[in-house]
């Protein structure tokens, strides 16, 4: 099990230990290091003063013992939109050999970030992937514009879509982004085994100038640059104390 060391053992940098975490165990106190740590305050008159957040952590704990701690994985739970100050998040971190969970947020808008750092991990409890139908079906729509295709044609194509993306495990899709108002859902775009099937079922189903618009939207647009899968993630937390 690695021992926590001391700070005055070592030249503590920022830019050795930036994005990491600096946990002291002699009194709990936990700092996240970034490059925003030496960025300026400003007055409400617009006068600049010079801080270094870092270095005042070093400094404070120069003679303590402390865990350095680095995210070691994608999971994430997350309680509000990011952009919500209030938003508490949860990651697994590890020093290396033994893992943790560290929780931080607010508990009040005029308070800085409070950390909390206990041994455990994060494991994946549900995950539930589906077919984005309302961006599905403005992208059929706007592709066959302005003729109309009959709706059983395009229920089709759609269901056949939500069979093959229900099929393929979580870890088949990239995300891209994630949805605005929850995070804990990510967006992807069509794999490419997904895309070769939506080829020859939407040449099957539709005229042959419709199944060309189609092809080209779900080659380009689908596969590369517009996500059409929500995958929801929840995770739980198992403890070690």
């Amino acid at each position: 099990m690695p021992h926590p060391v001391t700070l005055g053992r070592i030249t503590p940098t920022l830019e050795r230990f930036d994005g990491a975490f600096l946990c002291c165990t002699d009194c709990n106190a936990v700092h996240r290091v970034a490059r925003s740590d030496r960025a300026p305050v400003y007055a409400n008159d617009g006068t600049p003063t010079s801080v270094d957040d870092f270095q005042k952590f070093s400094t404070a704990h120069a003679d303590h013992r402390f865990r350095l701690l680095h995210r070691s994985g994608d999971a994430e739970m997350i309680s509000h939109a990011r952009w919500d100050p209030m938003c508490r998040i949860a990651w697994e971190v590890s020093d290396g050999e033994n893992s943790y969970v560290i929780t931080f947020g607010r508990s009040d808008l005029d308070r800085t970030r409070e950390y909390a750092v206990s041994p455990g991990h994060m494991k994946l409890e549900s995950e539930t992937i589906r077919v984005d139908s309302e961006v599905f079906h403005r992208l059929v729509d706007e592709a066959l514009f302005p003729h109309a295709a009959p709706p059983r044609k395009i229920d089709a194509l759609l269901e056949k879509c939500r069979r093959l993306v229900a099929t393929l495990p979580g870890d088949g899709y990239e995300p891209i982004d994630e949805l605005r108002d929850d995070p804990n859902v990510q967006l992807a775009c069509l794999p490419d085994a997904i895309v070769a099937e939506l080829r020859v079922e939407a040449l099957s189903l539709f005229s042959r100038d419709e199944a060309q618009r189609l092809v080209e939207v779900i080659e380009q647009d689908l596969r590369t640059s517009i996500p059409v899968v929500l995958i929801a993630r929840h995770y739980r937390i198992d403890s070690q104390l």
